[in-house]
């Protein structure tokens, strides 16, 4: 039989994050020792450094290696090779929130059947500020197609597996915002199913945060694509997209202008 739940962590010469990802998974993983499958897809330089990590772990992830291709294409085959009904990614660097947001996970699954759902993600800066933004209104941000800054990350997403692999998985003509494209598609099949908790942790300083502009473009190529938005629609679009860039650009020249602390 089939377990309930894929998650997959794609690795790519991060030890330390790797650390950090199956620190948070493995005492809640063995909790489900039948309806949690755990994917380690590597395309690391050095394929012993993922191996002798995962000799220690007391439960062994399926382990699959790749030739370095970039994070969605990884993403792509962890996928393919994952046999759960839903699937959850949870990337070198990124931790489960705790035993108990994925015991909560597995119980709405068993119970409810959505196609996905999301809950929130606390997003921890350099310096170890962790901050979980308040719960968004899904309808409020979807009539506005997602262009304010605000839709759920795939941290926090668990999507049933066939639909996922139906929808093509993860365009990769898409660098940084891949997993935005995928979200929007979801929202054109049916709305998630919510969860107040947080699901993950996610540690500011990915593709997405230091490829601000290539994000903020790729974000509006994918709503463009997706959404088609016209009329008025096309008219907000564009109008939130240039609020957002305008907000990033600020906020860094912000940054850059703060003296330094002594």
């Amino acid at each position: 039989m089939a377990p309930l739940l894929s998650i997959v962590t794609v690795v790519k010469d991060d030890e330390a994050g790797l650390r950090d990802t199956l620190a948070s998974l493995e005492d809640a993983v063995i909790g489900e020792p039948d309806d949690v499958e755990w994917l380690i897809v590597d395309s690391s330089s050095n394929r012993q450094t993922v191996s002798k990590i995962l000799s220690h772990t007391e439960h062994w992830p399926h382990y699959i290696w790749v030739q370095p291709a970039g994070v969605y294409p990884a993403m792509n085959v962890g996928l393919e090779n994952a046999t759960g009904n839903y699937i959850l990614f949870l990337n070198a660097g990124d931790e489960l929130k705790d035993a108990a947001a994925l015991q909560t996970i597995m119980d709405v699954l068993r119970a409810q059947s959505p196609v996905w759902l999301y809950g929130q993600v606390t997003f921890i800066d350099p310096t170890g500020q962790e901050t979980t933004p308040p719960a968004f209104n899904y309808q409020r941000e979807k009539d506005a197609l997602f262009a304010r800054g605000r839709f759920p990350p795939h941290q926090g997403t668990v999507v049933r597996r066939d639909v996922l692999a139906d929808l093509g998985g993860f365009d990769t003509n898409f660098q940084v915002a891949a997993d935005y494209a995928v979200a929007l598609q979801l929202s054109q099949l049916a709305d998630p199913l919510e969860l107040e908790i947080a699901i993950a942790n996610f540690h500011i300083g990915g593709l997405s945060t230091t490829e601000w502009r290539r994000s903020i473009r790729e974000f509006h190529s994918a709503r463009t694509q997706i959404l088609g938005p016209r009329g008025l629609s096309r008219i907000r679009e564009l109008v939130s997209t240039g609020a957002q860039f305008g907000k990033l650009a600020l906020g860094r020249a912000r940054t850059r202008s703060k003296p330094a602390s002594n």
